[in-house]
């Protein structure tokens, strides 16, 4: 078995927490783990929380997946986004998407799920270049969700998540 030095854990547990802020309507924990993360307090109420999510992900505030935005970066270049690019990642470390979560491949929270598996597994190669995957498209989807977010929690979140890619693309 392989065991990640604690660095290396805490990344993928960052990872972790923000994928599953993003994946469905957060559970309390989750943000009490963010607000941790962060070192704040959240002032704004769970059902505002809650709410916010809905507008932002489920009715398309702000669409949550990498083709979008990287079609808004290559607009004026014509590249061929497939989410079977995605996937080649996901087979290339052996990862089968588990179909109960309804999710695509290049879904924010699925890469960053991936993200964190990649570190704990030791994946080096395939972290690099997945990061640079997600150095291309994950700072344009914060300030996107900074803009529209009703909630100081999705603003600190997007804020959070920007700084922590660019210091990972920086590293």
């Amino acid at each position: 078995m392989i065991f990640p030095n604690s660095e290396d854990l805490e990344r993928a547990e960052t990872y972790r927490l923000f994928a599953y802020l993003f994946m469905e309507i957060p559970q309390i924990e989750y943000i009490e783990e963010f607000e941790n993360f962060a070192g704040i307090s959240i002032n704004d109420n769970y059902e505002e929380i809650c709410d916010d999510f809905i507008t932002l992900f489920i009715d398309g505030e702000v669409p949550n997946y990498e083709g979008y935005y990287l079609a808004e970066v290559y607009k004026n270049i014509p590249i061929n986004f497939e989410l079977r690019d995605v996937q080649h990642f996901y087979w290339t470390a052996g990862v089968a998407i588990d179909e109960e979560l309804d999710l695509p491949p290049d879904h924010i929270s699925m890469e960053l799920l991936f993200m964190s598996y990649l570190i704990e597994q030791k994946l080096r190669d395939l972290q690099i270049d997945f990061l640079r995957r997600l150095c291309e498209w994950i700072p344009l989807f914060c300030d996107t969700l900074y803009e529209k977010a009703k909630t100081d929690f999705y603003k600190e979140v997007a804020t959070s998540l920007k700084e922590f890619v660019l210091s990972e693309c920086e590293g």
